[in-house]
């Protein structure tokens, strides 16, 4: 993996590039901007400066946090009183527990397929549309480690093919897999051929 500077020296190329050359073999303006697991702190340390070099190139990035985006939809849910409440009782495994935040995400029992309708989708979806809707905004997702073990980001490009209106970075904590280009999510999941992103190492 190339150092930060070179990785957001490339992002910046890659973002302020004509239309017709940003991902046209996927028809989406998806980039995913990877570092090590071990790198966590210092992708924080390096956010603000690839909003201020987002900004002096002209663009309004956005940052969304996956925590904020889980958080607001767990605090909707009709159930998370209970499940909160289960949580402090101990009742809940590790398996259950992990199914239940899967269902109020996904909108049905684990292994429920996702779709457009499935509130992380819905909420990813708002979040695309409201930075569209800037004068040359970018959507930067972070804490994208936090859908973990629940999601795989390829899982959320496929669904949202076609619908990213707006340039969407997804900060993305892992390794290059072992499928061509694609990454391995968090250096533990195993590479997929399912991403539709141009991806920065």
């Amino acid at each position: 993996m190339s150092s930060f500077p070179e990785r957001i020296d490339r992002l910046i190329r890659h973002l302020t590039a004509e239309v017709s050359v940003v991902n046209a073999k996927q028809g989406d303006h998806v980039t995913n901007f990877h570092f090590e697991p071990e790198e966590w702190t210092e992708f924080r340390k390096q956010l603000p400066v690839i909003l201020r070099r987002l900004r002096e190139s002209g663009l309004d990035p956005q940052v969304v946090s996956f925590g904020s985006l889980v958080l607001e939809i767990f605090r909707e849910a009709k159930m998370y009183p209970l499940l909160l409440k289960m949580e402090s009782q101990g009742n809940f495994s590790h398996a259950q527990r992990n199914d239940a935040l899967y269902a109020l995400l996904a909108g049905g029992p684990s292994g429920f397929q996702l779709t457009t309708n499935a509130p992380i989708i819905a909420s990813l979806r708002r979040e695309i549309d409201r930075v569209a809707a800037l004068k040359n905004g970018v959507l930067l997702l972070t804490d994208t480690e936090l859908i973990h073990p629940l999601f795989r980001v390829s899982a959320f490009e496929q669904i949202l093919q076609g619908k990213f209106a707006c340039p969407t970075v997804i900060c993305y904590p892992g390794r290059r897999g072992t499928i061509g280009d694609n990454p391995s999510f968090l250096g533990i999941k195993s590479s997929d051929g399912n991403y539709r992103s141009t991806h920065i190492y």
